[in-house]
């Protein structure tokens, strides 16, 4: 709408002179409601650049205080100390995804040198199905670990407490997986001391579980018999994980063997 200098009446933006007094307007108007209209577009779009700075801000404060915590994790395993609930989780994903691209790297070498390819979608299908068995095997043993401190302690343990603490006790493991990794890339003979390193990153992961289902105080039952609840729960998990995903896994390799040699 425009407004007559002159006799103060309103009309439409695109007329030129008053309709009531016959007063040309003047452009200024039409200038002014486009600055003041450009001004609240400005006033409007302003606090989103302050809540996008937030966000990064806030997401370098929880990195930090992630390192933090994984440091103090290598220094005092056992120790307590305050953790996010996705600590646990991203620890323990991120050894299993690294651990897993450490395996692929080796296992294109390995079969680029012996079929003179990389195994293309057999390698992904069995990488991620593997990624998918470990995932699932350390939940199981998590589970175990649940089901015997319920047996001891006559209490409830909620799942991410239970899983920081895991991965908390077990956090060499992340530097262990590291170094294996960087062996896994640099091939050769290199490879069997990555294995070493995994197995005894595996065998890490298993004594934090046994040893945080009977860590605590004031015990309702007897702690070895929780234990071995914890055990039996976390073997039966894994065997039947072993039964589900290992005759995926044969059948792949006997596929890629018969395609390779043309059986």
């Amino acid at each position: 709408m425009k407004k007559c200098p002159n006799c103060g009446a309103n009309m439409d933006a695109d007329v030129n002179f008053c309709t009531n007094c016959g007063a040309k307007l003047l452009k200024e108007n039409i200038n002014t409601n486009i600055e003041k209209t450009t001004r609240v577009e400005r006033v409007s779009q302003t606090p989103a650049q302050p809540q996008r700075m937030r966000t990064a801000s806030d997401r370098s404060v929880n990195m930090h205080n992630y390192w933090q915590w994984l440091v103090a994790s290598w220094k005092r395993p056992t120790g307590e100390q305050s953790a996010e609930k996705w600590y646990g989780i991203a620890t323990i994903l991120g050894e299993i995804l690294l651990f897993v691209l450490g395996i692929s790297v080796a296992l294109n070498g390995s079969i680029s040198g012996i079929f003179g390819s990389t195994g293309g979608s057999f390698t992904t299908q069995v990488l991620f199905e593997l990624f998918l068995f470990l995932a699932l095997a350390g939940l199981g043993k998590i589970v175990g670990v649940m089901f015997g401190r319920k047996f001891i302690f006559q209490t409830k343990t909620d799942i991410y407490t239970l899983i920081n603490k895991i991965a908390q006790i077990s956090g060499i493991n992340a530097i262990i997986i590291v170094v294996a990794f960087v062996c896994c890339i640099l091939g050769g003979n290199n490879y069997g001391f990555a294995v070493l390193l995994a197995i005894i990153a595996l065998f890490i992961f298993d004594f934090a579980c046994i040893l945080f289902t009977v860590k605590g105080q004031n015990e309702k039952r007897d702690s070895f018999y929780g234990l071995l609840i914890s055990v039996g729960i976390s073997l039966l998990i894994v065997l039947i994980l072993i039964g589900i995903f290992g005759n995926a896994l044969k059948d792949q390799i006997q596929s890629l063997i018969s395609s390779a040699f043309r059986f």
